[in-house]
């Protein structure tokens, strides 16, 4: 007998069309013969709609009611960004007692805040580049740039502290870029992280399972950009996608053991890819950030890390689906 599955896709977030690209491809490789599959699109409005048509969104029909779910085996919410990956929608699941792909609400929630997760891990041991934070209502220019200069240096990154896919987030060489970029960044939240430039080699590493995980090997994108951008991600030609990669056994070791660490410490459940930087000098590993709802579209990188030890596209699905339920 299948399986019903709701797939959720959409939202309200900055990484909407990520997300209805990532769904696409999920709805491409699951497994048809085991599962009845209903889609859920969530407009930049907020409202939930029935979709037949994944590639036209047309013949909507407004959801009022959690109908849906009855009989429902999982749903998938394949939302990245703010009210999708940070624990708010899987409040709604648990509170409706259904089961859901993906980590539970604290850990959403904390990996979804930069400075959070900066604060948990850094409990734990796990080295991250040093950064200041920012809120715009209280945000002070001349009290910012005497921080930076002082404990940051240039150049800088300026991140959304919510947020994924690079969106929002720019490299800053000189203090007269800095107040534009960050009023920038506060555009896709109230609060801003202003981080140190790692220079070394960015790379990342899939984590898929519950109590007992299954950890990929090391990946990296060489960017056609000066960095990992939105534009590089999901837009330029020039972005090449490297799994494995050349690095001693050490380094992978190391990478391996925090990913475990930040996973666990974090309770994360389901799948995370997990983000490192190596650095160029020392080969020190600091741990840029995590992601509990990874990209799914053809290109990204977590499907392609599980595809590279022999668990395919569609096999992965399954698997998460089956997480879902324990």
């Amino acid at each position: 007998m299948k399986k019903n599955i709701v797939i959720i896709f959409g939202g309200q977030s900055s990484e909407h069309e990520v997300s209805i690209k990532s769904a696409q491809s999920v709805l491409k490789f699951i497994n048809k013969d085991k599962y009845n599959i209903k889609l859920i699109y969530i407009d930049k409005k907020g409202n939930w709609n029935l979709c037949t048509n994944i590639n036209k969104l047309d013949n909507l029909v407004k959801i009022t009611d959690t109908k849906i779910f009855d009989n429902c085996y999982t749903v998938f919410p394949i939302l990245h960004g703010k009210n999708g990956e940070d624990g708010k929608i899987q409040g709604i699941f648990e509170m409706l007692n259904i089961p859901y792909v993906g980590c539970n609400v604290i850990s959403s929630a904390i990996a979804m805040d930069k400075e959070f997760t900066k604060i948990v891990l850094n409990s734990v041991g796990i080295k991250q580049a040093k950064y200041i934070s920012i809120k715009k209502n209280s945000y002070n220019l001349n009290e910012t740039l005497i921080k930076v200069k002082k404990e940051i240096g240039y150049p800088c990154f300026i991140k959304p502290s919510n947020g994924g896919s690079s969106i929002g987030i720019n490299k800053v060489y000189h203090e007269k870029e800095l107040n534009k970029n960050i009023e920038e960044a506060f555009k896709y939240d109230n609060k801003v992280i202003i981080e140190e430039c790692i220079y070394g080699r960015e790379v990342e590493i899939g984590v898929l399972g519950n109590e007992n995980p299954v950890i990929s090997r090391v990946g990296e994108i060489i960017a056609g950009d000066d960095f990992y951008s939105y534009e590089a991600k999901y837009e330029s030609k020039e972005s090449i996608v490297k799994v494995p990669i050349n690095i001693s056994e050490k380094t992978y070791n190391l990478i391996k053991e925090n990913a475990l660490l930040a996973y666990q410490t974090l309770e994360c459940r389901g799948l995370a890819r997990i983000d490192f930087f190596i650095q160029n000098e020392t080969n020190e590993i600091y741990l840029n950030e995590i992601n509990t709802m990874p990209g799914f579209t053809n290109i990204s990188m977590y499907p392609v890390l599980f595809s590279d030890i022999g668990i395919k596209y569609d096999v992965l699905i399954d698997k998460l689906i089956e997480l879902s339920r324990k």
